[in-house]
């Protein structure tokens, strides 16, 4: 049964819209504007989560297993995907793709490092778990409340 909140979904449309815009995209920079975009989404839409996967507090900033097993495979390279990626990517509701776009204008600027750090900052949910527990699952109810100091309704 396929799921409507699809985090690898979500994130191939993530990508076709940095690349129509010809600005690049690491599996860094996803791990950390998918992060982004459920905080944002769960401020936006009033809702305590978006996926069912979690993000875990990595030496590099949040990451979901899901993300990290499709995109492994790119390095330090920009993400490419193929006419069927584009495609599922472009299924997502337009609703998502609405504040994915949000997204993308805010952050298109950030290199992979920028982000990281963005991340990183003090008093971050990432933060807050990675001292806790290195490589601990980042609570979305701190991802939330942390990114609301950022979201404009």
């Amino acid at each position: 049964m396929e799921r409507e909140n699809d985090i690898v979904k979500d994130a191939y449309y993530l990508v076709n819209v940095y690349k129509q815009h010809n600005v690049p995209i690491t599996q860094i920079h996803i791990q950390k504007l998918m992060f982004l975009f459920e905080a944002y989404y769960m401020n936006m839409e009033n809702t305590n989560s978006l996926y069912d996967c979690d993000f875990q507090a990595w030496n590099f900033g949040p990451v979901a297993i899901p993300l990290y097993k499709q995109f492994k495979k790119y390095g330090k390279n920009n993400i490419i995907l193929d006419q069927e990626q584009i495609a599922e990517g472009n299924s997502i509701c337009e609703e998502k793709k609405k504040l994915i776009e949000e997204l993308f204008d805010a952050f298109k600027e950030f290199t992979a490092m920028e982000l990281v750090n963005f991340t990183h900052a003090d008093g971050s949910p990432w933060k807050e778990a990675w001292e806790e527990k290195e490589y601990s699952i980042i609570s979305k109810e701190k991802m939330k409340s942390w990114f609301s100091k950022y979201v404009k309704k």
